[in-house]
């Protein structure tokens, strides 16, 4: 069978296959205040709770040279405080009860940046004034001193979660090669010291009228609601707020590996070496990301996955191994990453691996194996629906298929796509991206110890 056609196969079958009477479908009701905010609601009483989730369209994707950062950055100043929310809004949630962390957060990726919290039912009102008057007001009370206090604790975040971190390093590599400057994906979602430390008040300024009005963006509300009195609401505290004309999405090229690039990066915090295969991927969404995601969990998806199978059970080369695909809304990157184990080199990693990508190649994997893979993608998300909201969740599965996708019930369908996946697509998807010639080699060194030889 021609792998593009396989390939292509999928994507169609996977459109044409009806939900299962056993899959959940979340009701809504989605429509648009005049001033382009998106609203999406669904009711859900099992608990005296509302989740109240907005998805403002913008990421690292949204940045221009230079600005590293910022959109993770503006994350920080949401807060710090607006107009009538003094002196932030975590000390209202938790006047209210509501305990920041997993139940009051933000999070920002490359594409979007999303704010949520989950309060108790007759609390819905205060949650929407919190989040309709850092959107309308944030910049009322934007000063030096709050942009001071967020640009440290930001930089000091890098440092946590990159630099002192094991392996860290290697990522913030990996998002230079596969997104060389200018692109937007340049020094990953948290940005390089230097820039963010160069941010001005100006600067965030711009990117606040730039993104962050109500024509871009999403509110999702689930829970123990009365949708009428809901929308009263909403039309109270977002309806007054002005828009702007709608901002250009990015759409910048996904850059490609021409050759085969091979990097050496020390890492002061690591214990042992770490050997990584990346290549080029796939859009969030798109027709071949399904088949992706099934073959990275086959490669090395945990314990019963191939590679781990391999190399920690049989030849004990490895302490642990790991593979992803990761779509990313202006293009993403598969990734398999094995860690050297006691006693042996980090030579003997890339032949064993090449292997197993070669057999996977040659020879499409079992159905037991694709059918295991499936489980598991399925099951995470039929599981995250028994969640309002906070990470994860009914507000933020409605939200990020409104998002991407301009269709907050496509939950059916999305599992359809993954029980459309075939071992032929499997293995048409390794021989259309998991190229020998067109991939970074990526070896993670103690810095403290004498590096052992790359993996050639």
């Amino acid at each position: 069978m021609n792998r593009l056609v396989s390939l292509a196969a999928v994507a169609a079958l996977s459109l044409a296959l009806p939900a299962r009477a056993s899959d959940p479908e979340i009701k809504f009701e989605k429509y648009k205040l005049q001033n382009g905010l998106t609203v999406i609601l669904s009711e859900d009483h099992r608990l005296p709770q509302v989740a109240v989730n907005i998805w403002y369209h913008v990421g690292a994707a949204n940045q221009t040279p230079g600005k590293s950062g910022f959109a993770h950055l503006f994350e920080h100043m949401m807060f710090s405080g607006s107009k009538h929310v003094q002196p932030a809004p975590f000390n209202v949630l938790q006047s209210i009860g509501t305990i920041p962390g997993a139940m009051a957060n933000g999070t920002t990726s490359f594409d979007r940046t999303n704010y949520f919290e989950v309060v108790s039912a007759p609390e819905l009102g205060t949650a929407l004034w919190i989040e309709s008057d850092r959107m309308a007001f944030l910049l009322d009370t934007l000063d030096a001193k709050k942009l001071s206090v967020q640009r440290d604790v930001v930089s000091n975040e890098r440092r946590q979660s990159y630099e002192n971190r094991p392996y860290g390093v290697g990522q913030l590599k990996l998002c230079d090669v596969l997104y060389p400057s200018p692109h937007p994906y340049y020094e990953c979602v948290i940005g390089s010291i230097p820039e963010i430390q160069a941010a001005s008040i100006d600067d965030l300024k711009g990117f606040f009228r730039s993104w962050y009005g109500p024509q871009n963006a999403s509110l999702a509300i689930v829970g123990d609601f009365d949708p009428a009195a809901a929308k009263a609401l909403i039309e109270k505290y977002f309806g007054p707020i002005v828009n702007d004309k709608m901002p250009a999405r990015p759409d910048v090229a996904q850059p490609k590996l021409d050759k085969v690039v091979v990097e050496n990066v020390e890492d002061k915090v690591a214990e042992v070496p770490r050997f990584s295969l990346v290549w080029n991927g796939v859009k969030q969404f798109s027709d071949d990301e399904a088949a992706g995601d099934v073959l990275s969990e086959i490669l090395g998806g945990g314990k019963t996955s191939r590679l781990y199978k391999t190399l920690v059970f049989d030849k004990k080369v490895a302490s642990e191994v790991d593979a992803g695909d990761d779509a990313l809304g202006l293009g993403g990157y598969l990734e398999i990453s094995a860690t050297v184990n006691a006693g042996h080199e980090l030579a003997e990693l890339k032949p064993l691996i090449q292997a197993e990508i070669d057999r996977i190649k040659k020879e499409a994997p079992s159905a037991a194996e694709v059918a295991r893979a499936q489980r598991k993608f399925i099951a995470q998300k039929v599981r995250a629906v028994e969640l309002l909201g906070g990470f994860g969740g009914k507000a933020d599965i409605l939200n990020e298929y409104e998002t991407y996708l301009g269709d907050p019930g496509y939950l059916p369908r999305d599992l359809a796509r993954y029980r459309a996946v075939t071992p032929d697509a499997v293995k048409a998807f390794a021989n259309k991206y998991l190229l020998d010639d067109k991939r970074l080699e990526l070896s993670i060194v103690p810095a403290a110890k004498t590096p052992q030889a790359s993996a050639k």
